[in-house]
């Protein structure tokens, strides 16, 4: 099944220097979770404006793509690390707002966590949502090394 690239809450931008510059922002955000050990699918993302004024992106549940406005990404680097950790939860994991959780609620607070206490959260959620699928392999991988020493 092919994604659908655009949404009826946001326009894409055509691809700019510009606009290639804020996507490698958001990319690089994907990179550093890679790089510190988390396991992420590829995830597409598309730069734009929100048709809805106090948007700052959205993602598709459990699609693997997330838009991200022009004006999330001017943010300072917590308010932005908050949005784009926000969407990936969306994206990845298909989880709906929750208004008890700092990253997960409706609207962004008004005072946003430390990037390190924003990634914290999103090492719950990674390690929630990821927890099953690890224990099933360890006992698969168990059972297979059991008969393979019989």
């Amino acid at each position: 099944m092919r994604k659908s690239k655009t949404i009826k809450e946001f326009k894409n931008f055509k691809m700019t220097p510009e606009v290639f510059k804020h996507r490698k922002k958001v990319i690089n955000v994907l990179y550093e979770l890679k790089n510190m050990g988390y396991s992420l699918p590829r995830i597409d993302v598309r730069i734009g404006h929100s048709n809805e004024c106090n948007t700052l992106a959205f993602a598709k549940l459990n699609q693997n793509i997330i838009w991200i406005s022009e004006r999330a990404i001017e943010q300072t680097e917590n308010k932005f690390y908050h949005t784009v950790l926000h969407e990936l939860i969306h994206t990845i994991y298909g989880c709906e707002h929750d208004e008890k959780c700092h990253i997960m609620s409706t609207y962004q607070p008004k005072v946003v966590y430390s990037k390190s206490k924003l990634l914290k959260i999103f090492k719950n959620y990674y390690n929630k949502y990821n927890n099953i699928t690890t224990k099933q392999l360890e006992v698969a991988w168990n059972l297979i090394a059991d008969k393979v020493i019989i």
